[in-house]
């Protein structure tokens, strides 16, 4: 049957999901009908060791043994067969259940089944010999018993395999859809001559396998079926030869429709064998059969669809190129998310010793009042004549007094008049012992001061690893989406190219989410660009039944090749232009802007404005924009982009440095626009109909205070509107003559262009003339049209 698309995630049907008790299960129950209905195929002369064959497997699992064992040993005496052979193939049987323990250590299921038909052999030999003829054909009869027990052992092996690890297998190799059709066959006549009013059982349960085969695995598995179908038939003596050639060739017309529709395969299997049936043998030879076939063609067709997209899954016979692709990129995220997540963790970690640091909560403790006591003693009073009467005689009366004064300098500076009245009596020299005192405690403080800024960058970088963190984590979860890449599509636009003698050396056709896709095409470039846009792009969107956007990556480059991208066309399409003037004409301006599309049918404007003027804030500020525009780039949240904004000002220098932020985003499916404003000007969207709505803030800059929060606005934009984002330079031109801020608002009510370039001119060329020709700051105008794609 066709398939689509290719991501298929489960292969497999759990065939131990329904469990009768802890002894047996659906599989257990499986094993069973195979062992008993295999053990009654009986060939020439009551020859039937396919029981004994399929039981050789099972030695080595003692899951299925015993159920299997008993199934088996139970088929073999209610066979109908003659009672020598009933009770050879149950000694059989028994023998080597008996010494199962000892077989199953054997390394190869060949050696395995060589030894049960040679347990087989004497048996079968000393049957002949004692009921037979004793005449050639007897003992060939043996050797072939031998042989067929072997062979079939062997072969079963690879089907009863496949039945126990089918959720473990991306595809089912030939010898298992060889092996899983002897199976089926051989236990659908194993049934006998069961039957009701005349119809078969195994004759509508033949039609029905070699049908599911059919629809399931096209031509080659429906002749297959229908050739060990008719084989087994023919061998049993049900039939004659002519029915394997019947069967076969039915199966083949009816694979051959499996992509059109079940009924149509059903149909193509029923009248190829009516024809074949009556061309051969005459329409009304044997009315029976084509009973059974119409009744097995009437199951068939009420199976319903999931059965048969369940049944796909288990005997898919090989892995198309899109599924190994997509098996090897789900392998690869797995692998690539494991490794994140484990990276992620260690920077959380690391994010958590930053913060188990003990702080210092005041200049100096007890400890350190003590030092400084030490201190004072050693560098004023270890000399002194009082130092006897002082130190030893009055050491804890001095020892409280200095206490006393130390604990008095941590509300400021202290001369003699603030120390106690006894101490300045008693003391030779006071005003030593309050300046060196001064001092130490200044020490103390600048060493505090120090510490605390330290504490400062230490919960800086701590929150900025947290943010590496996060951002990893986002990452990993990124992977979870669902990429498939469809290398039939790309085959498919390939040969569409082709055909219209355009030569391209690479097609990937990668579908995402949702409906969304994206092809790129790379290719020798054409140096204008021009077959791009006037060929690629139509030929491109008539090939998928949609209207797409084109993104041109080196088609004016002079490099030997150009990539082509092509995504689903937008509701919305935006285009921006800028103006821009520096301060007093500097070289360096210290606006900082940027514009460009992202991700997900997004696009970013942004301005940003440093403290102070020339190279200093065009450092500032250009910082802000490179890790803004790589950042979004990378898919990263705006909220952790910007948190690393302002822990990179705080951390790039000693002095405070920051620059102002004003972030828009638009999303071109949905038609919103939504902006994040760090000490930015108001935002200024002008309407169709000339009414002009505002956006301000009223958020501080970033690199000033190590906790921000964002003012965030969304606003809902339409065909037409324009979005004009100022740094101060340009509101402010209007505060020296009277304008105000609002300046701005009156000019865009009277602006009669519809050129985004003029616009932002326009603008400038306004401010310029409100600063009578003087730039006192640096000016940057970004104007954004919004149009309907």
């Amino acid at each position: 049957m066709e398939r689509n698309g290719a991501a298929v995630k489960n292969r497999g049907i759990n065939l131990n999901k329904l469990k009768i008790n802890k002894y047996i299960n659906t599989k257990t129950v499986i094993f069973m009908l195979l062992g008993f209905f295999l053990s009654r195929f009986t060939i020439v002369d009551g020859v039937a060791p396919f029981g004994i064959a399929f039981f050789l497997f099972f030695v080595k699992l003692d899951q299925y043994k015993y159920q299997v064992f008993l199934s088996t040993l139970l088929g073999i005496l209610l066979s109908f067969n003659d009672v020598s052979s009933i009770a050879k193939y149950s000694i059989c049987l028994v023998i080597i259940f008996a010494f199962s323990n000892k077989i199953k250590k054997l390394d190869s299921v060949a050696k395995i089944s060589l030894l049960g038909a040679a347990i087989l052999l004497p048996m079968s030999l000393g049957q002949t010999a004692y009921y037979g003829n004793n005449n050639i054909y007897d003992f060939i009869i043996v050797f072939m018993e031998f042989v067929v027990t072997f062979i079939s052992s062997y072969i079963f092996s690879f089907g009863t395999k496949f039945l126990i690890n089918n959720r473990n297998k991306m595809y089912i190799s030939p010898e298992e859809v060889v092996s899983l059709s002897l199976l089926i066959a051989f236990s659908i006549i194993g049934i006998g001559n069961i039957g009701l009013f005349g119809v078969s059982a195994r004759g509508v349960l033949a039609t029905v396998l070699i049908l599911i085969a059919s629809i399931l695995g096209g031509s080659t598995l429906g002749a297959t079926s229908g050739v060990i179908v008719g084989l087994g038939f023919m061998i049993s003596n049900v039939v004659s030869a002519l029915y394997m050639g019947v069967y076969s060739f039915a199966g083949l017309v009816s694979g051959a429709f499996n992509k059109l529709n079940k009924y149509i395969s059903i149909l193509g299997y029923l009248l190829s064998w009516i024809i074949i049936y009556s061309y051969t043998s005459g329409i009304t030879s044997n009315l029976s059969k084509i009973i059974d076939i119409a009744i097995g063609c009437l199951i068939v067709s009420l199976i319903p669809k999931s059965f048969f997209n369940k049944m796909e899954k288990l005997v898919k016979t090989k892995v198309d190129s899109n599924e190994a692709v997509y098996e090897y990129i789900t392998r690869s995220k797995n692998l690539t998310n494991s490794k994140l997540m484990n990276i992620q963790r260690v920077y959380s970690e690391l994010a958590n010793t930053f913060d188990k640091v003990r702080e210092r909560d005041k200049v100096i403790d007890q400890r350190d009042i003590s030092t400084i006591i030490d201190l004072i003693h050693n560098d004023e009073c270890q000399y002194c004549s009082m130092q006897r009467i002082c130190w030893e005689s009055k050491f804890n009366y001095t020892y409280n007094l200095i206490y006393e004064i130390i604990e008095k300098i941590e509300d400021g500076e202290i001369s003699t008049r603030d120390i106690p009245e006894n101490f300045r009596k008693e003391c030779m020299k006071p005003e030593l012992i309050v300046r060196v005192a001064n001092y130490y405690y200044k020490l103390y403080a600048l060493d505090y001061d120090w510490s605390m800024k330290l504490s400062e960058s230490r919960k800086v970088i701590s929150k900025q690893i947290k943010d590496i963190s996060k951002s990893i984590e986002c990452i990993s979860k990124s992977l979870d989406h669902d990429i498939m890449l469809n290398l039939d599509k790309e085959k498919e636009i390939f040969d569409e190219l082709q055909r219209y003698n355009i030569i391209v050396d690479k097609v990937n056709y990668i579908q995402e989410n949702n409906d969304d896709f994206k092809i790129t095409i790379e290719m020798k470039n054409c140096r204008d660009g021009c077959l791009c846009d006037e060929k690629l792009l139509k030929i491109i969107s008539n090939f998928v039944g949609e209207s797409l956007d084109i993104q041109k990556i080196g088609c004016h480059c002079l490099g030997e090749s150009c990539k082509v991208i092509f995504t689903k066309a937008e509701k919305f399409k935006v285009v921006t232009e800028v103006a821009t003037m520096s301060r007093d004409g500097h070289i360096f301006c210290g606006d900082n802007y940027t514009f460009m599309e992202i991700y997900d049918g997004k696009y970013m404007m942004a301005i940003s404005d440093g403290m102070g003027k020339g190279k200093k804030a065009y450092d500032e500020s250009s910082v802000t924009i490179d890790i803004l525009e790589n950042m979004m780039e990378a898919k990263i949240d705006k909220e952790i982009v910007i948190n690393t904004i302002n822990n990179m000002l705080l951390l790039k220098s000693s002095e405070e440095i920051f620059s102002t932020l004003d972030l828009g985003i638009v999303d071109l499916k949905k038609g919103r626009l939504e902006t994040v404003k760090m000490g930015a000007c108001s935002t200024y969207i002008s309407r169709e109909n000339k009414d002009v709505d505002i956006i301000s803030s009223s958020s501080l800059p970033v690199g000033i205070l190590s906790e921000i929060n964002l003012d965030r606005h969304n606003v809902k934009i339409k065909n037409g509107d324009f979005i004009i984002m100022v740094s101060d330079g340009i509101v402010d031109a209007g505060k020296n003559n009277d304008f105000g801020e609002n300046w701005l608002i009156y000019f865009l009510k009277k602006l009669t262009t519809t050129n985004p370039k003029e616009i932002a001119n326009q603008i400038l060329d306004r401010a310029l003339e409100l600063q009578l020709g003087e730039v006192d700051d640096d000016m940057t105008v970004l104007v954004t049209k919004v149009v309907s794609n």
